[in-house]
């Protein structure tokens, strides 16, 4: 079974924002939905609902629970989907020490192996992989060589928790923020992706900057719109924010065209991309209204998922719960590098919504020069870390067989100031000025 590395990175639209209005979310407005049980646990988990999984496996009795190493399995891919990876490294070693076989085993090894780059243990990673790819699964032999080239580096070495880094961001024509910074001491400004997977360089600036690209690391990656992209690996020996320095930073090398963007504002060109592997070691806060970023480094050794936690690690992106229309919760991408918030067409079926009538000849323009049209939903409300969002006019993606049922965007994260916390799991929103 095929794995791609997912990008899911910068998405800008050609398409005219719609009208947004903002109240609380009430939460009794959002039912239960489905409980979980022994015969649909699987299927619930595969949906998103992580957090009720864990909670059923963890309400079984412990000899129970213990003794079957599918459970343990299921138990070990829903803690990691919470970012609690000592719970879910302790229970997917277990269940690989036991009776599993085949493409179960290949799915608990490359579960574990994803752990292992939560943590930043890409040796033990590399190991994972590559007997994940024996028991069948197909992932790169160049995303294996990335991960055992890191196999003995401390990556994002530099600063120690607590500290900060605090500056201004831009957004320009474009409702992306975009990071003044330095890679390998050349400047350049750098979007804030938490949609992408790493960090993400075009080949002509890697080139410029001297980047100490990885030998045999070819690999192709997946966008949004599902089409592959091309890619290699390589190592930022410094990337400078704001006075502050860290060092081995990881990141993707992609061709310049993957990263150009063509609209009816311009030309949007981006060289450089601060993606989710990096940004998963901070406490993220941007304040749309001032332009402001914080980033506090936090400890991942210590990361103590709340329990009533509305992000979620999968498929090496990060979800936040949301409901649409007084839905039970499902699981939309959270994408500070998206200027739309959006349905995917899996959403749309898996939600039961109506898209309008009509044919919309607009397009949203994703990483890769990779383009769909697009339909809507003619209204629609998103409830989210506590508050509701009625949209006049709610994009479609026709987009299939994702985990996603939408993306949350711009259109969302400008109208506050955001704080998305990856120790605790918790995406928060405090009123501010639209920007």
């Amino acid at each position: 079974m095929k794995r791609w590395i997912w990008l899911a990175a910068v998405g800008v639209a050609c398409a005219s924002y719609p009208s947004v209005s903002i109240g609380p979310l009430a939460p009794s407005s959002v039912p239960a939905g489905n409980a979980v049980n022994g015969f649909n646990a699987e299927a619930e988990l595969a949906r998103g609902r992580f957090l009720e999984v864990d909670r059923f496996v963890e309400a079984l009795p412990a000899a129970e629970r213990d003794g079957n190493a599918e459970l343990l399995s299921l138990a070990g891919r829903a803690r990691l989907a919470r970012g609690d990876t000592p719970g879910a490294r302790r229970a997917l070693e277990k269940a690989l020490a036991s009776s599993l076989a085949g493409p179960k085993r290949g799915d608990a090894l490359w579960a574990l192996a994803q752990v292992e780059i939560l943590d930043d243990d890409f040796g033990a990673a590399a190991r994972d992989t590559a007997a994940a790819n024996r028991e069948g699964l197909s992932l790169a032999t160049g995303f294996v060589h990335f991960l055992e080239s890191l196999a003995n580096a401390p990556l994002y070495a530099g600063m120690s928790p607590g500290e900060r880094i605090d500056t201004d961001f831009e957004m320009g024509l474009y409702d992306l923020v975009r990071v003044g910074m330095a890679v390998n001491g050349h400047p350049v400004s750098a979007v804030l992706d938490t949609g992408a997977s790493y960090c993400i360089l075009t080949r002509s600036f890697a080139k410029r900057v001297g980047l100490r690209e990885i030998p045999d690391s070819d690999a192709y990656g997946l966008g949004l719109h599902q089409k592959p992209i091309p890619l290699t690996f390589g190592v930022v020996e410094e990337l400078q924010i704001a006075g502050r320095t860290l060092t081995r930073v990881p990141v993707m090398v992609m061709p310049d065209e993957a990263l150009s963007f063509e609209t009816a504002r311009g030309v949007l060109p981006i060289s450089a991309v601060l993606g989710l592997h990096m940004l998963k070691n901070f406490r993220l806060e941007i304040d749309y209204g001032r332009r402001r970023l914080g980033m506090e480094a936090a400890d991942r050794k210590r990361v103590s998922p709340d329990p009533d936690q509305n992000l979620f690690f999968a498929r090496a992106k990060v979800f936040a719960r949301v409901s649409v229309d007084g839905s039970p919760w499902t699981l939309f991408l959270l994408d500070t590098g998206s200027e739309v918030t959006m349905l995917t067409g899996s959403g749309v079926q898996r939600l039961g919504l109506r898209t309008a009538a009509g044919v919309f000849p607009k397009r949203i323009e994703g990483i890769g020069k990779t383009r769909v049209s697009w339909g809507k939903v003619e209204r629609a409300a998103i409830g989210v870390a506590g508050f509701r969002l009625d949209f006049r006019d709610m994009v479609v993606a026709e987009t299939v067989d994702t985990l996603e049922d939408g993306v949350l965007g711009a259109t969302v994260l400008a109208h506050f100031a955001v704080r998305i916390d990856f120790q605790k799991m918790r995406l928060e929103l405090t009123p501010g000025n639209a920007s």
